[in-house]
C-alpha cells in the first residue's frame, strides 16, 4: 500500500508542489515490543499473580487444615508474649477462628491481597501515635478492608466511623464527599479515637469493646458488673454483638499471622 502511495504522489507531485515522499522508518524498539505480543512466553509472565501462592507445607489445593486445641493455644501463646492485648484462646475464640480459617477462606485470601497496601499505612499512623501495631487488624472485623465498606446503622469506611462521630474527628462528609471513606484521613482519626478511648479505660480489651459498643455503653457494663474492670469480667453485661468483639479481634489476629499453616494464601 505504501509503494503505491509513492508512485502516484510520484507523478502528482509535479502538479501539487511534491517532488519527494519521506517515508517514516519504524522505531526498532517499538517493533521489537510488537513482536513480543505473539510470543507465549510474554502471554504467561502476565497470566501470574502478582504475589505467588505460598505453600510452604505442601497442602494440596484443596486442603482446610484444622489443628487440636492446644495448637491454638500454643499458638496464640507466641502472638501474647509480644503483645498488650491478653491473647486468650478460649470456645469464643475457636468459633471466630473456625469462621475465618474454614467458612470465610475466600474472604481472608481477599484481605491477605489488599493488607500488602493497607497494614503499612495502619502501621506508620498507629506507631506516630504509640498505638499498638496489632490495631490493624481491627479494620478486618469492622470492614474487611473495604474502603466503601457502609453498614445497616451507616457506619462507613475502613474504620466504620459512625456521622456524629467523623465530624468529631476531623472527616469532612457533605454530598459529595465522605472521608470516612478516605483510608488515611480515616486511619488517623481512628488512631485518635482510639487514644481517647484507652485514656479512658486504660485496657486494650475494654478500648475494642469501646469502640465497638461505645464508652458508655463500657462505663454502664461495668457498673452492672459491680466495678469490674477487665473485658472478660464485664462481658456477661455486654450486648451480644460486643461480647463477640474481642474474640473476632483475637480470631482475626491469629489468621492473619497463620495463615499460611491454614492454606490460605
Amino acid at each position: 500500500l505504501i509503494n503505491i502511495i509513492a508512485i502516484l504522489l510520484f507523478f502528482i507531485g509535479p502538479f501539487a508542489g511534491l517532488r519527494s515522499l519521506t517515508v517514516i522508518v519504524d522505531d526498532p524498539i517499538a517493533a521489537l515490543l510488537d513482536s513480543l505480543v505473539n510470543q507465549k512466553v510474554f502471554e504467561k509472565a502476565f497470566s501470574k499473580p502478582v504475589v505467588p501462592k505460598s505453600n510452604k507445607f505442601h497442602f494440596a489445593p484443596d486442603s482446610v487444615p484444622r489443628y487440636d486445641d492446644y495448637t491454638y493455644q500454643s499458638r496464640l501463646a507466641k502472638l501474647d508474649v509480644n503483645s498488650p492485648f491478653d491473647l486468650v484462646y478460649n470456645e469464643h475464640v475457636k468459633g471466630f477462628i473456625n469462621l475465618y480459617a474454614v467458612r470465610k477462606r475466600e474472604s481472608v485470601s481477599r484481605m491477605m491481597g489488599v493488607a500488602q497496601l493497607y497494614y503499612p499505612m495502619f502501621e506508620e499512623v498507629f506507631d506516630r501515635y504509640n498505638i499498638p501495631l496489632e490495631l490493624k487488624h481491627l479494620a478486618v472485623i469492622e470492614s474487611a478492608l473495604i474502603p466503601y465498606a457502609k453498614s445497616r446503622a451507616g457506619a462507613m469506611g475502613l474504620w466504620q466511623f459512625m456521622y456524629p462521630t467523623g465530624k468529631m474527628y476531623g472527616l469532612n462528609v457533605s454530598s459529595y464527599i465522605d472521608e470516612r471513606c478516605d483510608p488515611y484521613k480515616a486511619t488517623v482519626a481512628a488512631a485518635e479515637y482510639l487514644k481517647t478511648l484507652y485514656s479512658m479505660f486504660n485496657d486494650w480489651q475494654m478500648v475494642l469493646a469501646a469502640y465497638n459498643a461505645g464508652p458508655g455503653t463500657i462505663s454502664k457494663a461495668i457498673r452492672r458488673s459491680g466495678g469490674k474492670k477487665t473485658y472478660w469480667e464485664i462481658r456477661p453485661y455486654l450486648p451480644l454483638e460486643t461480647q463477640g468483639y474481642v474474640p473476632a479481634f483475637i480470631a482475626a489476629n491469629y489468621v492473619m499471622n497463620y495463615s499460611a499453616d491454614h492454606n490460605i494464601s
